[in-house]
């Protein structure tokens, strides 16, 4: 009995099939963890190229500078986001300074007017190793793209 018990420790055939075992869930782990980072950040370059879709939209119509709702629907279609993610703000300089009060024009009627618009685009992303109790790290993220633009 002996014998046969001293023989069966001294045995090394399966060790490899037990290391496996042990370390495989951290190897996966970290290569879904790793793809997981890497589709978020995608998620947020895609934001930030839906936000510069619209800038080239108003680039591209600039003699007739479209509106805010027109914008929208342009980037809504264009992409596919909701209108609802899409933000435009508009907003004018006087001599290089932002008033105070807002205003469609400059008070001073011999200041130069400088025109701006902004293009906030914003949508959450869920990682998909957001599971409670194993993964509490990986959260739901908002990501925003944002394009600044002179219009006038």
């Amino acid at each position: 009995m002996i014998a046969l018990l001293s023989k069966a420790l001294r045995d090394r055939g399966g060790n490899a099939t037990i290391e496996i075992a042990l370390v495989m869930p951290l190897v996966l782990m970290f290569a879904l963890g790793g793809i997981d980072f890497a589709m978020g950040y995608r998620h947020k370059i895609e934001m930030q190229q839906t936000a510069q879709l619209g800038a080239e939209y108003v680039m591209g119509t600039m003699e007739d500078l479209p509106t805010a709702i027109e914008v929208r629907q342009a980037i809504s279609d264009a992409s596919g986001m909701p209108v609802g993610s899409i933000t435009i703000d508009t907003w004018i300089e006087c001599d290089g300074v932002k008033p105070t009060i807002a205003a469609p024009i400059c008070v001073n009627p011999t200041a130069v007017q400088t025109d701006f618009m902004t293009i906030t685009v914003r949508d959450t992303y869920t990682p998909m190793l957001n599971i409670d109790g194993i993964a509490d790290f990986a959260t739901t993220q908002t990501h925003v793209g944002s394009v600044t633009l002179r219009t006038k």
